[in-house]
């Protein structure tokens, strides 16, 4: 972590970024660092390689963000947040890899060991990314920061532990959590803008979600998926997937939930699990990766909707027999 810090103090042109598709953890670290680092004066810009979800748009108020063009600025370092892997960042990704700069990680994710990054600021037992930009914050002595920057944080660790209810809800994040709370956020408010203003098509979403619905591994995995050409029959949309993924994790039998939509013509994999079954380890052998117990796979172009479904079909009941759970 070390490394980390000493080139964030060195350099003065500072780019973040994130992951396609940038979540609450995501945007939540970045948001952060962009505070931090202007608090050091630094000249700091957020490009993100694509849209972001949009439940978290009320994070650009403070912290201004564009979208990858094709093109990069003239900057001294890369930070990239909540990732760490290049390729999760598109085409921006491979544009970075031809560019001979410095580049850091702030991630909680498993890593490979031939990373290929020049510093990392990594911790796998931290609840969030948003958590480890607030230890950066405070390594690079940054003795306040702005509401904002403690709003992002807080939708950072709220939004990767469920609200404090998953399993990576340890001491420290709900000791996190207060001290968020003691510098002003207002629960009910950030509840309010990332839970409460969904859009009236995200129910008919899950409603064709649910139609697609199938138990395996006598009840103990619950997997469905969301065609796109039924989703536009009924004037649904689902960008969010957790309500559905929350709600059939709630059935008691079952331990691992899967969800696959089409989106910009991929096909991509939500992934799930209550206690035993370890997702990062299914999804890796898809071509994806993510936590032990919520991973994730975009599929390559070309893979199908039943396509994909089968081999979710397969991985997760391999999943089941390698890791002894199918006594």
């Amino acid at each position: 972590m070390q490394d980390a810090l000493q080139l964030l103090q060195m350099q003065q042109r500072i780019l973040l970024s994130g992951h396609l598709r940038a979540d609450g953890d995501c945007l939540g670290a970045i948001s952060v660092l962009y505070h931090a680092l202007q608090a050091l004066g630094k000249e700091v810009q957020v490009i993100l390689p694509n849209a972001p979800d949009g439940r978290y748009g009320f994070l650009q108020e403070h912290t201004p963000w564009t979208i990858f063009s094709g093109s990069l600025p003239n900057y001294e370092l890369l930070v990239v947040c909540d990732c760490n892997q290049l390729s999760r960042l598109g085409a921006m990704g491979e544009l970075v890899a031809q560019k001979d700069v410095l580049r850091v990680v702030l991630d909680h994710h498993p890593i490979a060991k031939d990373h290929g990054w020049t510093a990392l600021f990594h911790d796998v037992s931290a609840a969030a990314s948003g958590l480890l930009a607030l230890k950066m914050a405070d390594l690079l002595g940054v003795k306040s920061l702005p509401l904002a920057a403690y709003e992002a944080a807080f939708v950072a660790l709220m939004t990767d532990t469920g609200w404090l209810k998953y399993s990576n809800a340890d001491a420290a994040a709900w000791q996190a959590a207060a001290r968020l709370v003691s510098h002003g956020v207002n629960t009910e408010r950030i509840y309010d803008l990332v839970y409460q203003q969904a859009e009236p098509e995200r129910p008919l979403g899950i409603r064709v979600a649910l139609e697609n619905l199938e138990y395996l591994a006598d009840g103990r995995i619950a997997l469905c998926w969301v065609p796109q050409d039924r989703l536009q029959e009924v004037g649904g949309r689902l960008e969010d997937t957790d309500e559905v993924l929350d709600l059939l994790r709630g059935v008691a039998r079952v331990e691992a939930v899967a969800l696959l939509s089409e989106r910009s013509g991929l096909v991509k994999l939500s992934l799930r699990s209550k206690h035993h079954l370890d997702v990062n380890l299914v999804a890796a052998q898809l071509g994806g990766g993510g936590h032990a117990r919520a991973a994730g796979v975009t599929f390559e172009e070309g893979v199908s909707l039943t396509k994909a479904v089968e081999l979710v079909r397969q991985g997760l009941l391999k999943g089941f027999r390698e890791q002894g759970l199918d006594a």
